[in-house]
Order: structure tokens, then C-alpha cells, then sequence
């Protein structure tokens, strides 16, 4: 499938692709650029560490989870943490 790039730079992704993703609208997608590709993604928030859905903060483009943040603040200098 082709599409054309607008004056603004924008493509509109089919339904079809849409839908196979569960990307609706306002939803945030990932993009990559690979050496000759633009790879797109849906976005899935999870925390960094350990994938949790639950009590999130955002930093930049990733996400913690409370959980992880409060391990995080009790580790000791050259301590590592696992799982």
C-alpha cells in the first residue's frame, strides 16, 4: 500500500492497519528510523524495569512504576538490583 505525504509531512494510516493495532485516536505510536525504513509502533506504557502497567511516572519517553522508583531511592551505591 502507498501513501502520499502531505505538505505538512503527514500520512494517514489506513483503518485497516489501525484497527489490526488497536490504535485509536489521540493514541501515541512509536517511531523508528531504521537505515532505508521509518518503522511505526504502538506505544505501550509499562515501566522500564519491569514492565508494570500500574502507578506510573513519565520521564521523557519512559515510564517507572512507584514500585521501581521506591527500589531505585533505597539502593546502596554499587548495589545491584534484579528483579
Amino acid at each position: 500500500m502507498t501513501r502520499k505525504v502531505d505538505e505538512l509531512g503527514r500520512i494517514v494510516l489506513p483503518i485497516e492497519y489501525r484497527q489490526s493495532l488497536g490504535i485509536k485516536e489521540k493514541d501515541e505510536v512509536k517511531l523508528t528510523l531504521e537505515a532505508d525504513k521509518i518503522t511505526i509502533q504502538k506505544t505501550v506504557l509499562g515501566c522500564h524495569f519491569c514492565n508494570s502497567a500500574a502507578d506510573l511516572v513519565r520521564i521523557g519517553n519512559e515510564c517507572i512504576c512507584k514500585k521501581c522508583i521506591q527500589r531505585l531511592y533505597e539502593a546502596k551505591v554499587g548495589e545491584v538490583l534484579t528483579r
